[in-house]
């Protein structure tokens, strides 16, 4: 048999099961939200004081909030919010809605990163990206996250980053998203099937682990094994 119709042979064996694996990861790509969007009873009451340790507010009128002296959440800025995010040290701006923030955002030395997020179909692989990008951008600076209203996708984002790095339960998490003035329930309901969904203890693990996602088949995952396998056909034909 010649040597290229073995390697011809060693490649369909390689790809075979990857393809297979690749074509179960774009059926099943991520595990979604849960269909339970129940709210949950408020944890306050109507005298209850504001918990000192939930998102303060800076800004009614955009929803600007400081969940820590780095980290920041509001809905769409504009070019007047400019000046107060300079002022409160804020060099990194995570924007989670589909639109670009060029409009506001251009000219300014602030950096702005676009990971748009559909709150209705988000997955783990995304949330892993977005928190670890907020970390990258801490490391900086003040980071600010924003979708377009400050509710559903920034609630979710927010409340995976306090269960993770924050040591936040996830009832906790829920709490401050749903009471804590940025908006009515109702508007957070992809957020809340979201968080009932997430399996914490495997996405603290993820996280800790440098994995890209909770799922084994992932397609980040099948990515990075499609391209081991291909670096090493490469290899043998060369």
């Amino acid at each position: 048999m010649s040597r290229f119709k073995r390697l011809g042979r060693l490649a369909a064996w390689l790809l075979l099961p990857v393809c297979i694996l690749a074509i179960v990861a774009l059926w099943r790509p991520d595990v979604l939200r849960s269909g339970d969007v129940t709210i949950p009873p408020p944890t306050l009451g109507a005298e209850d004081p504001r918990p000192s340790g939930w998102a303060a507010p800076l800004n009614a009128r955009f929803r600007f909030y400081t969940l820590s002296p780095t980290l920041y959440r509001s809905a769409l800025p504009d070019t007047r919010d400019l000046v107060e995010l300079h002022e409160r040290g804020i060099r990194t701006v995570i924007n989670l809605y589909q639109q670009s923030d060029e409009s506001w955002l251009a000219g300014s030395d602030i950096r702005g990163i676009h990971m748009p997020l559909r709150a209705d179909r988000v997955t783990d692989t995304q949330v892993i990206a977005v928190l670890r990008a907020i970390r990258a951008g801490e490391q900086r600076g003040g980071v600010l996250m924003h979708c377009k209203h400050g509710q559903n996708r920034t609630g979710l984002i927010s409340a995976m980053y306090r269960i993770v790095y924050d040591g936040w339960s996830r009832e906790e998490a829920i709490a401050e998203m749903l009471e804590g003035g940025f908006g009515t329930a109702e508007r957070m309901d992809d957020a809340l099937g979201y968080l009932n969904r997430v399996d914490v203890n495997a996405f603290r693990q993820a996280i800790a682990a440098g994995e890209c996602s909770t799922n084994p088949l992932a397609w980040c995952r099948l990515n990075a094994f499609l391209l081991d396998k291909f670096d090493s056909l490469a290899d043998l034909l060369g």
